[in-house]
């Protein structure tokens, strides 16, 4: 009996040499790619902390716990305007690196346009390409091609009205929130703004997305699937990290996404699905963005059933998430710099007799709202997850900075917004610093480098809809409301983590009914 289990022990031992061997050559090579990354890398010039230059281990620590966007924006603020915030990776803050990176590609220079990370947009192996998702150029403009239409100049026209119902039944909502408090016409109640802005945005672009609306409005409450949403983007956030990490087996990468995400998923794209085959089967001529893509999706080049029904759910994330964060976060400010949001005040009041003027032709010509606008966009853009590129073989030219192949680059929205060398008191929400002329202060302001939408053949599709939205919204609620802040309010936005998308939480805002 001795044989076989000698042979067994044999057998382990030399197993588990094999493995301490694995493991110690492991151990070797990570040591040598640090030293490699550190020392000898192509990137090994540029600024930034050595221990993000020596493994992407860090920045996807960060990525996992919310805080890569706040953690990339001091690193800018201790480095300056070009970052290496991973070991292939390079982070910009200037309005020369949008057109570099993101513009039209440039047939003199070369530049623009760098092709998207192909990490960064990953897809889902069970979906189909979306315009945000799709890599290819040709793709890209097939889609595009066929969905502007519903985001044009004269769809917009036509979708004026469902602006102007949903925001009025807000009014109405918000009106009723602070009459159940106070019992009258008159009076002040702390509402949970961020949780009716978002039933705001959500109604207009389900009803603009699938023929129906969420009812959040109606309701007071949030529709169940748009509970799954983002768990949905997190789970995505969580993804897309692991797939840079080749040598983890497919099994491990899906275990470490928590099951509730995995199931929130398949759920919120089962709704939308069924969501977008009720509107696709309904016979009507209303100017949604379905009937535009309906119309314009026939042919060889137009969209199948499948890609119609995933560009109604990325309207859905894309068109409500950003807005109603947007419309959250320059409240906040407005609120935290009472100055600003007096004036803007006094200037709706001022120069609108009724709400019945709020057209969007006349508030588009408001100077004062968009400056306060611009100004929410900067301090907080809705949308701060950096949009990565990756350089060719030739390398590329950014900012005056040759960057070579395979390089990842990108700018961090929110560090180049509330970057020093960009603004003067770049932390304070001045919406003057938009105005022409400018305050002599603010005139070395690089306001080109606030680009919310991005540009170039890639910018934000649904830009002029979302613009259209923040004017009516912002102007319908000073019209009618005084706001202020309460004091457990203070650092709202600092206290936010980012999952491709801030992960707000409850805004408390103290409302009043206008007094005539």
């Amino acid at each position: 009996m001795a044989g076989p289990f000698s042979f067994l022990a044999a057998a382990l031992s030399s197993w588990g040499a094999a493995v301490l061997l694995g493991f110690e050559l492991m151990i070797l090579y990570l040591f040598l790619l640090a030293v490699y990354n550190l020392f000898f890398h192509p990137l090994r010039k540029y600024p930034g902390p050595w221990w993000y230059a020596v493994s992407r281990l860090p920045y996807t620590i960060e990525i996992f716990r919310g805080t890569v966007t706040w953690t990339v924006k001091e690193m800018h603020m201790k480095y300056g305007h070009v970052v290496r915030i991973a070991p292939d990776t390079l982070s910009f803050t200037t309005s020369e690196a949008w057109q570099d990176i993101y513009g039209f590609r440039q047939s003199s220079t070369g530049r623009g346009n760098i092709p998207k990370d192909p990490i960064s947009y990953l897809s889902a192996g069970d979906a189909v390409d979306t315009i945000s998702s799709a890599k290819d150029d040709n793709q890209h403009r097939r889609l595009r091609r066929i969905q502007s239409h519903a985001f044009s100049d004269k769809a917009l026209v036509l979708q004026e009205d469902y602006l102007h119902q949903y925001t009025s039944l807000f009014i109405k909502k918000l009106r009723e929130q602070v009459e159940k408090v106070t019992g009258t016409d008159s009076g002040a109640a702390t509402v949970n703004f961020s949780k009716w802005i978002n039933f705001l945005t959500t109604d207009i672009i389900g009803d603009l997305s699938f023929g129906e609306s969420f009812g959040g409005l109606d309701k007071g409450e949030t529709h169940p699937w748009l509970d799954t949403v983002f768990w949905t983007l997190k789970a995505f956030t969580y993804l897309r990290e692991l797939y840079r990490y080749p040598l983890l087996p497919m099994g491990a990468i899906l275990a470490c996404i928590p099951k509730k995400m995995v199931k929130h998923r398949e759920e919120a794209l089962s709704f939308g699905a069924k969501a977008a085959s009720r509107r696709m089967a309904m016979v009507t001529d209303r100017p949604d963005f379905m009937s535009y893509i309906l119309k314009n999706a026939q042919g060889e080049k137009g969209m199948s059933r499948l890609e119609i029904e995933a560009s109604a759910i990325v309207f859905i994330i894309a068109g409500s998430e950003t807005t109603a964060t947007m419309m959250a976060g320059t409240l906040y400010m407005l609120c935290k710099y009472p100055a600003a949001l007096r004036t803007l005040t006094e200037t709706i009041r001022a120069e609108f007799a009724s709400p019945s003027e709020l057209t969007l032709v006349k508030l588009q010509h408001q100077e004062y709202l968009n400056a306060v606008i611009n100004e929410g966009l900067r301090l907080y853009p809705p949308a701060p997850d950096s949009l990565f590129r990756r350089t060719k073989d030739q390398g590329a030219f950014v900012a005056g900075h040759f960057v070579p192949p395979n390089t990842s680059v990108c700018i961090n929205l929110l560090a180049a917004h509330r970057h020093p060398l960009n603004f003067h008191r770049p932390d304070e929400m001045v919406p003057e610093r938009w105005l022409k002329p400018c305050p002599p202060e603010f005139e070395n302001d690089d306001r080109s480098v606030v680009k919310p939408f991005s540009i170039g053949p890639r910018d934000c599709l649904g830009k002029n809809l979302a613009w259209a939205e923040m004017r009516m919204i912002l102007a319908y609620m000073v019209w009618h409301f005084d706001f202020e802040m309460v004091p457990e309010t203070e650092g709202w936005i600092e206290r936010q983590k980012v999952f491709m998308l801030w992960q707000k939480s409850d805004l408390a805002v103290k409302v009043s009914l206008r007094e005539f």
